[in-house]
């Protein structure tokens, strides 16, 4: 639709507006992915890994360590270089 302005001034300000409403547009989503909350690592069943397990008697997650976690690999101490003088 073209309004009574002048033609020569109307296409220009369209494209700008167009250009301005999907650049705020892209903002609002950018924003609103770095708006939500981290959420923690989670099994298959729903239980925080390494915080919860699953109790099937009771059908929910329960706080504590799995029995069969491995265990984590003990750090060697950096090995001091001899170094010429």
């Amino acid at each position: 639709m073209r309004s009574s302005g002048n033609p020569m001034y109307q296409y220009p300000v369209e494209e700008f507006m167009r250009s301005v409403m999907i650049a705020l547009g892209v903002a609002a989503l950018a924003a609103g992915s770095f708006g939500q909350t981290a959420s923690a690592a989670k099994s298959k069943m729903g239980c925080e890994i390494g915080k919860e397990v699953w109790n099937a008697g009771a059908g929910k997650c329960e706080p504590g360590t799995p029995k069969y976690a491995k265990k984590a690999a003990p750090v060697k101490a950096a090995a001091k270089k001899d170094v010429p003088k």
